[in-house]
């Protein structure tokens, strides 16, 4: 996982500890890139691709592919899965 980045939201701050404990208690984050984490993290805070392109300072089409290796890193069947996926680590208790 990235470093913490410092937040001034609180509950931007849980999330990203939600994410890393679902990740980590599923052994899922030492498969992950650093931008893949990052993606993760703001989908999960429900920005769409080309809102998360202007917080990482990429293209959209930069999104898609770190979304796709995701997709096929986590042995998810595709977008839905992978939303439904988020859904589950949301639910997930912190």
């Amino acid at each position: 996982m990235p470093k913490l980045p410092p937040f001034s939201d609180p509950e931007m701050k849980k999330t990203w500890l939600k994410l890393a404990t679902f990740l980590d208690k599923h052994s899922l984050r030492p498969q992950l890139t650093p931008q893949e984490l990052n993606v993760m993290y703001w989908s999960l805070q429900g920005y769409n691709n080309p809102a998360i392109a202007q917080k990482l300072n990429v293209k959209e089409s930069t999104i898609k592919t770190h979304k796709n290796n995701l997709i096929a890193k986590l042995g998810l069947q595709g977008r839905e899965e992978f939303q439904k996926f988020l859904l589950k680590i949301a639910s997930s208790p912190p």
